[in-house]
This record gives structure tokens, C-alpha cells and sequence, in this order.
């Protein structure tokens, strides 16, 4: 996935608009009221890629060439992306590891459960830190009691909160024309208010299944 800024040549206001091909899919979005900036979030699917990350003219050819011929606003979108400064491009990727401490290393957030485009990644890494600190100055700075006290009460936690996001990718990017059907179904019946009900308390309750314990300062 890939995104970065765009003019908001289609006047859009705390809006966004979603179009789909097989394989891949383009979003043209406002989201802060701004009347001339949008943001573009294109995600395709792909195998893995080999390319430096700190190239950005590499990662603007990659874009170029996996949405070359698509319609809509792309060829509009692809010119922005010619002269944008803020390309953020990466895969859409859970992060699974059987621990999340070893000696003097422990892992948090992104870096030890992260959940790309899962929408529980910020709330999850907070709750974390907040454990992990709260547990180093219970164990008055002793890091191997503190790291296997944060290991017990975090990873059950955010395991819970993974499974979110889990589908992420092919949901952006369906293959085929009946998928992408399939999933505009999906969108609609996700707006209704009996399953956005049910989808928030699904999401309320994986945010909250952690009893938190009052930390010293």
C-alpha cells in the first residue's frame, strides 16, 4: 500500500471515494476539511517485493507500473505522485513473534504486534507502554522482573487486538471482479446499524479485555 497527498481536484469535504479493479484499488480521500488537499491511498496485491525503501524514485516506478491503465482518477492521482514529497509505501502485514523479550530487549507496539491498517495499532502500543513502564517502577527498575511481568499481561491482549485487522489486504484489494462485488455487499451491510453496532462492541470489547493495574509513579 502506498499514500501520500493529492490536490482535491474532486472538491471532496471529510469525504472519500473508493475505486476497484482486480488486484487493486485507489481511494481518494478528505479527512481534515482542508478544501485543497485530499490524501491517495493506493494497495495492490502482489508478491513480495525486493526494492531499497529509502528510494523513493524506485517506489513512485513500482506505483507507476502496478496502476498503469487503471481508470478513474488514476491517471490524475499518478501525476500528483510524480511530484509528492511524502510517499509512504509498505505492505500490509501483521507482525507474529513467539516472544517479545530476550535479555535486555523487549518489544513493543508495531514492533512486537502491529496490525497495519487494523485501526487498533496506536490504542494497543498506549496500553503497552503503559504496562511496560508500570512494571518498571513496580520492580524499582529491575528490567527482567519488569519485561516478564509486561510479556504475561500484554501478549494474550494484543493478540486479541490482531485479530481485528486480520483481513485487511485482500478486503482493499479483492482479485476478481466477483470478490470485488462480494465486498461492496459487504461495505453496505457494514454501514447498516445493526452490524456497525455489532462491529463496535466486537472492536470495544478487544480494546478493553485487559485489567490494568494502578502503577506507582
Amino acid at each position: 500500500m502506498a499514500g501520500f497527498d493529492v490536490p482535491n481536484h474532486l472538491a471532496l469535504d471529510r469525504t472519500g471515494r473508493v475505486y476497484s479493479e482486480p488486484g487493486r484499488a485507489a481511494v481518494v480521500g478528505n479527512y481534515d476539511g482542508d478544501p485543497d488537499r485530499a490524501g491517495a491511498l493506493l494497495v495492490f496485491r502482489s508478491e513480495e517485493l525486493s526494492y531499497d525503501r529509502r528510494d523513493v524514485t524506485a517506489v513512485k516506478r513500482i506505483l507507476a507500473e502496478r496502476f498503469a491503465g487503471m481508470g478513474w482518477e488514476l491517471p490524475a492521482v499518478l501525476k500528483a505522485l510524480e511530484e509528492a514529497d511524502d510517499v509512504y509505501f509498505d505492505a500490509i502485514a501483521q507482525i507474529h513473534v513467539d516472544r517479545l523479550v530476550k535479555g535486555r530487549v523487549v518489544l513493543l507496539g508495531d514492533a512486537g504486534y502491529g496490525a497495519t491498517m487494523g485501526g487498533m495499532g496506536t490504542g494497543v502500543a498506549i496500553v503497552g507502554a503503559y504496562v511496560l513502564a508500570g512494571e518498571l517502577a513496580l520492580a524499582g527498575g529491575d528490567f527482567r522482573v519488569a519485561f516478564a511481568e509486561y510479556e504475561s499481561r500484554i501478549r494474550d491482549f494484543a493478540k486479541g487486538c490482531q485479530k481485528i485487522s486480520g483481513n485487511a489486504g485482500p478486503f482493499f484489494a479483492p482479485p476478481t471482479e466477483r470478490r470485488i462485488r462480494s465486498r461492496d455487499r459487504m461495505y453496505r451491510l457494514l454501514a447498516s446499524r445493526p452490524l456497525a453496532r455489532f462491529f463496535k462492541r466486537m472492536t470495544e470489547k478487544a480494546a478493553t479485555d485487559i485489567k490494568l493495574r494502578e502503577y506507582p509513579f
